[in-house]
């Protein structure tokens, strides 16, 4: 199975939308895919049509530090916890559900941050991709439960100052999780940093050419520059009314009709072959 996050540290910057986006085109090419909300706002729990589920993420995180037994193992917890999404995505989609109280995971004692990890070890053979939606929490517990179990992470970013900062943020968290030594994630891989809600050509500005001069001092070849862009973008994924419809309707961007969603499917499918390709190849 592979296992992709998308993560910064700043909100707003389109985590929620390649993850979204990113299932829907995995299905649509056939996979198997798991979006594993780690968010407490359940954003793409809810854009995936899951209602009211009965067993969520902070459940299968949860560890009682009063118990007297040992704490169930999450490889078959995790079968009890996904659900299908709803019914406008593909049959090939479930959904590891997240919920407002996920939020006091944070500040809990126990070290709950290889569940995971561990968790979707159990649906090897079951699941062909998971997609993880991180919250912008700095080095937060969730985030790092998120990166330990990932072997590929994309970072996004706006070319904002909010944009800029998140980035650099994540880049950093990524890099204690990763560092040598660390014990926790030495084998995770940066996918790319990936501009995102991108302002659409004429409504450029100098401040986000003067943001973008700086990401790319800072990530060098880390940003994905191979996504296709019009005459006068920078390689990225723009901003389109017709995600947001998508995520009104908690419908799949597969399902929308038009040149926009052509297009944010193109962006979505690149980023899905980035997280496919084998390291080497």
């Amino acid at each position: 199975m592979q296992r992709v996050a998308n993560y910064s540290e700043k909100g707003g910057v389109g985590k929620t939308s390649n993850s979204a986006g990113m299932v829907a085109e995995a299905a649509e090419r056939g996979l198997n895919v798991l979006a594993v909300d780690l968010d407490p706002r359940a954003t793409l729990t809810e854009e995936l049509g899951v209602k009211e589920p009965r067993f969520t993420i902070n459940d299968l995180l949860y560890i009682d530090p009063e118990a007297d037994t040992l704490p169930g193992d999450p490889a078959e917890l995790i079968h009890d916890a996904i659900s299908r999404a709803g019914a406008s995505w593909p049959s090939n989609v479930w959904v590891l559900p997240s919920e407002r109280p996920l939020g006091r995971r944070e500040t809990d004692a126990t070290m709950f941050e290889t569940r995971l990890r561990r968790a979707l070890e159990g649906l090897n053979g079951e699941i062909d991709l998971a997609v993880m939606d991180v919250p912008p929490r700095a080095g937060g517990k969730l985030a790092t439960c998120a990166l330990i179990a990932a072997k590929k992470v994309f970072i996004p970013a706006t070319l904002t100052t909010d944009g800029q900062l998140g980035a650099e943020q994540a880049l950093r968290t990524i890099r204690f999780v990763s560092a040598p030594g660390s014990g926790m994630n030495e084998d995770l891989e940066i996918a790319g940093l990936v501009r995102s809600i991108l302002p659409k050509k004429n409504d450029m500005r100098a401040v986000n050419h003067f943001v973008n001069e700086r990401i790319v001092e800072t990530f060098g070849d880390m940003v994905l520059d191979d996504l296709d862009a019009d005459e006068g973008h920078y390689s990225g994924i723009v901003s389109y009314s017709v995600r947001e419809e998508c995520r009104l309707a908690c419908a799949p961007i597969t399902a929308a009709p038009g040149r926009e969603a052509k297009r944010l499917r193109g962006w979505y499918g690149q980023l899905l072959d980035h997280a496919l390709v084998q390291k080497g190849a």
